[in-house]
């Protein structure tokens, strides 16, 4: 009983201590995002702002282009996000419940380009994008962030828990694989696909490296992209960034708050075998 507590409370301490590493910094930006350029120089600092002000969301939101970078984001993590739900459904469908030659050795070799950065292959993809003339595109921006192999990975765990009888019984009654992809297997899938959907958007949210490399006009940058403006060459902005920063923030909070049921539910889902 004493061990057992004992386990307890370490544990608690060190989820607790993690959980204050991963929440201070947040709480920081939040802080700095309403402090005005000499209060954020000042030395000591001070965590929160002595007089609070809206300055630097007024300059980031009012005097530059940040809202058309917001813009541009929230297109491409949305079309990026029904892509990926799209391809990971059917793909893990496919793997699922579909027995064909060599299903398991393309799978695992499909798991192993999980593990290939997209810095690895970004030289190959952008000769494809300029050989086709989508350079400075949403397109080109969306491109690579079509196809997710965890999403495959998820949903295919996710799908093999649905009983293959049910599936048999709707193929005697006629239905098609078609039908029975739409009707059934989306409909089974729902928790799975929503949690995949805040992976992926997160995912398209947070890219830096790729949109920096295909954008060259200022009105194509995503909000990443944006921040990193008001890193000056002898100075830096931290007012405007940080202010930038929750801004960026928000819609992935609210995307979380909205689907977190369906996140749990997913990712116990996907430890079931069909």
């Amino acid at each position: 009983m004493f061990r057992e507590r004992s386990v307890r409370i370490a544990a608690w301490i060190c989820c607790g201590t993690l959980a204050l590493f991963t929440v201070v910094p947040v709480l920081w930006i939040v802080a700095t995002s309403f402090k005005t350029a000499a209060e954020i120089n000042a030395w000591p600092p001070t965590f929160l702002p002595g007089a609070p002000t809206l300055e630097n969301f007024t300059e980031i939101l009012f005097h530059t282009d940040f809202p058309r970078y917001i813009f541009n984001t929230i297109l491409v993590s949305a079309a990026s996000t029904v892509c990926i739900m799209i391809t990971s459904s059917i793909a893990g469908f496919v793997f699922a419940k579909y027995k064909f030659p060599f299903r398991n050795t393309i799978f695992m070799i499909l798991l192993a380009s999980a593990t290939i950065p997209l810095e690895a292959y970004m030289i190959p993809v952008y000769v494809m994008v300029f050989k086709v003339h989508m350079l400075n595109t949403y397109a080109a921006l969306i491109f690579p962030i079509t196809i997710m192999t965890f999403g495959v990975f998820f949903m295919r765990q996710v799908i093999m828990g649905i009983p293959d009888e049910l599936l048999e019984a709707a193929r005697i009654d006629g239905a098609s694989e078609i039908w029975i992809y739409l009707r059934i297997i989306l409909n089974l899938s729902k928790s799975g696909l929503m949690a995949i959907g805040v992976f992926a958007f997160t995912q398209a949210w947070a890219n830096f490296m790729w949109p920096l490399v295909v954008v060259s006009t200022g009105d194509m940058y995503t909000t990443e992209l944006g921040l990193a403006v008001y890193q000056r060459a002898f100075f830096t902005e931290y007012g405007p960034i940080a202010a930038g920063a929750v801004i960026s923030i928000l819609p992935m909070m609210i995307v979380f708050v909205a689907l977190r049921r369906h996140i749990m539910a997913g990712i116990a889902t996907s430890g079931m075998k069909g």
